[in-house]
């Protein structure tokens, strides 16, 4: 009954915010607030879905809260992106999911579309997923969802005035290498104007002789070779073709 009523009253304010701005941007979630976990109270899960609504109508873009007591399975990675579909998520294929489920306290947080290619980038998901974790070790789930409600919010307004987040840029460790570069061909020119001495090819030359006895030796090895491998990124393409990705962790 708390649901029902909860999701009457969302829907009732969405419809008012409609005809009150005559905005015809419409979200392809059928609801903003999936609350699957029983986290919120009737209040707060009205509250939440009429404040995200806001931002579907206001601005097309497509925030959702999505928490479940099971994943069937899956890793929380997984099922974030297995609910894009499964919600009918993104606004023009924009959109981001915050994910809890309280199987084994698991969160995810996923862009995708436009909303993860120039507003909630990665870098920005990944912070935002940490400042928000304590939030929900506290049992402060409502707090968590506003918080992010806000932070996506403040996000979009950002790119609409300056223009799309970009992720860190690489120009000071390039510069770096260029520094270097410069200061190495320097030195080298230097040496080789250098003509008054040759070098010789045996160390013996240097030495005078009957000065030097060896009385010991051994091998040391000054060099080794270290093999890395790159770690995958999480991004993907969703079924639309926009670029898709996010973090997430335990709590």
């Amino acid at each position: 009954m708390k649901k029902i009523l909860g999701t009457f009253c969302a829907l009732a304010c969405s419809a008012a915010v409609l005809l009150a701005g005559g905005v015809t941007a419409s979200a392809e979630s059928e609801y903003k607030v999936y609350d699957n976990g029983d986290l919120l109270s009737m209040d707060e899960e009205v509250a939440l879905e009429d404040k995200l609504m806001d931002i579907a109508v206001t601005y097309g873009q497509d925030v959702i809260v999505y928490t479940t007591d099971s994943m069937d399975g899956m890793d929380a990675e997984d099922y974030s992106y297995y609910l894009i579909d499964e919600l009918d998520a993104g606004i023009d294929g924009s959109g981001i999911i915050y994910l809890v489920s309280m199987e084994y306290r698991d969160y995810y947080i996923r862009g995708f579309g436009n909303m993860y290619d120039e507003i909630m980038t990665h870098s920005i998901i990944d912070d935002t997923a940490d400042e928000l974790r304590p939030y929900l070790t506290d049992g402060k789930y409502y707090e968590a969802f506003d918080k992010y409600a806000d932070k996506v919010l403040s996000e979009i307004q950002y790119v609409e005035e300056y223009g799309p987040n970009e992720e860190p840029s690489y120009a000071i460790p390039i510069g770096i290498g260029c520094g270097l570069l410069i200061g190495l061909i320097t030195v080298l020119v230097m040496k080789g104007s250098m003509k008054t001495t040759r070098a010789e090819t045996m160390a013996n030359n240097y030495v005078r002789q009957g000065s030097f006895k060896l009385t010991n030796s051994r091998d040391i090895f000054l060099y080794s070779q270290v093999t890395r491998t790159k770690r995958a990124s999480d991004t993907s393409t969703t079924s639309s073709g926009g670029n898709t990705g996010g973090s997430g962790g335990k709590f």
